[in-house]
């Protein structure tokens, strides 16, 4: 299943996931920034697949693997129909931060908001594309994934 189109601000929001993680990067943090290739709803499942290529995913496995996400900060953008969102996982003891850039469809977000409210919970998804493996992410109040504010 393909996503829409990620539109005219994809490569500021790509850009912002660079520096937000260059941030981290500085003050001595493991923090990698995501480049996806495809990010699909999977609405009946409340959650995100975001495809990275095949060494960000591994560097991204590697960073949580002795780490316990337990923040989670969400921007927002919204552009000709497109929702944008960085998704910001860390993990403060360990010092470890995932920047993850998402876009979907005005669509794709009604439905995945309507499952994730159900499910209470909305779950980001990394992986590589021989699926062999992925790190996910748990937004455990989804509605700072929704309604975060159109900055």
């Amino acid at each position: 299943m393909d996503g829409p189109d990620p539109g005219p601000q994809w490569d500021a929001v790509e850009a912002d996931a660079e520096s937000t993680a260059a941030a981290y990067g500085e003050r001595g943090w493991t923090a990698i920034a995501g480049h996806p290739g495809q990010v699909n709803p999977v609405a009946d499942a409340a959650r995100i697949d975001v495809l990275l290529p095949g060494s960000e995913f591994d560097d991204a496995l590697a960073a949580v693997e002795d780490a316990a996400i337990d923040g989670v900060d969400v921007y927002a953008g919204a552009a000709e129909g497109v929702a944008y969102r960085l998704v910001v996982a860390t993990d403060e003891s360990a010092q470890v931060a995932l920047c993850v850039p998402t876009y979907l469809g005005s669509d794709d977000l009604a439905a995945l908001r309507a499952a994730a409210e159900a499910a209470d919970a909305l779950t980001v998804r990394l992986r590589p594309l021989d699926d062999r493996d992925h790190v996910e992410v748990a937004i455990d109040e989804p509605a700072v994934f929704f309604d975060a504010p159109e900055a």
